[in-house]
């Protein structure tokens, strides 16, 4: 039996700034509603990666494929958070989610804002304005706007990298609620970080990337079942394993026997 088409497909992909090599030769296919997670030193190449797959730069070679068809420019289909939340100062948090549908000409007629809002923990804050929240509610409002546009994929840079630690775990238990929420399976993912416990925790898929120009040096599936929370993943068995190969191929900039 074949296997389906995959939602997000790179082949052979190379990209530089100039003459610098920043990624070279990366291959990867991903199904619908996988959440991969990219990590690797800094410099490799994770986040250039991540744009690519955005059509946000081109490519020096290779392609990379949504359902098929080539990437060559941005599309409402694929949605990106970056690292610095992004919003804009001058609107309120609700307009900052609505804003992705806005610009598509789209209207909330689902209410996807408020439900999101609701979601989110941010209903009470509607009519606030970014500077008068925390750095935690930003980012939340940052996935709520994301996630509002319902793109087929996700891209998350480094989502919850400027936030404090007790944050950082109610944002990524938000994220994997949001993610097993059956109004959002059609939604894949690919999210870059520095946290190995956090590529274990919310991934599907693993994969590493060597120092620059970044290669996959590992690829694997995480094999502790979902649903996983922030609280209890690191007592599966599995877990020493897996983060053991993980810190090795970064270690050794190839896969561990």
């Amino acid at each position: 039996m074949s296997l389906p088409t995959p939602k997000i497909l790179l082949e052979h992909v190379a990209i530089a700034f100039g003459k610098r090599p920043v990624v070279q030769d990366i291959s990867l296919a991903l199904q619908e509603h996988d959440l991969l997670c990219i990590v690797g030193p800094s410099g490799c190449g994770k986040t250039t990666l991540l744009r690519a797959m955005a059509g946000l730069i081109p490519l020096r070679h290779g392609r990379i494929l949504l359902d098929g068809a080539v990437i060559t420019r941005p599309t409402p289909r694929i949605a990106m958070i970056f690292q610095h939340f992004g919003l804009f100062p001058w609107k309120t948090v609700r307009a900052n989610i609505e804003y992705g549908l806005s610009v598509q000409g789209r209207r909330d007629e689902e209410g996807i804002v408020t439900r999101l809002l609701e979601v989110m923990g941010l209903f009470e804050y509607a009519q606030c304005y970014p500077y008068e929240l925390s750095g935690g509610m930003q980012q939340r409002v940052g996935i709520a706007r994301a996630l509002a546009v319902q793109p087929e994929m996700l891209l998350l840079d480094e989502p919850f990298s400027a936030v404090d630690a007790i944050t950082r775990e109610m944002l990524q238990g938000e994220l994997i609620s949001l993610w097993e929420d059956s109004q959002r399976h059609r939604t894949t993912g690919v999210l870059v970080t520095h946290d190995l416990d956090e590529a274990i925790l919310l991934g599907d898929r693993i994969v590493v990337l060597s120092n620059r120009p970044g290669r996959v040096c590992l690829d694997f599936k995480v094999p502790i079942p979902r649903p996983r929370t922030p609280g209890d993943f690191r007592f599966h068995p599995a877990y020493p394993q897996v983060r053991r190969q993980i810190w090795e191929a970064l270690h050794n900039n190839h896969a561990p026997d």
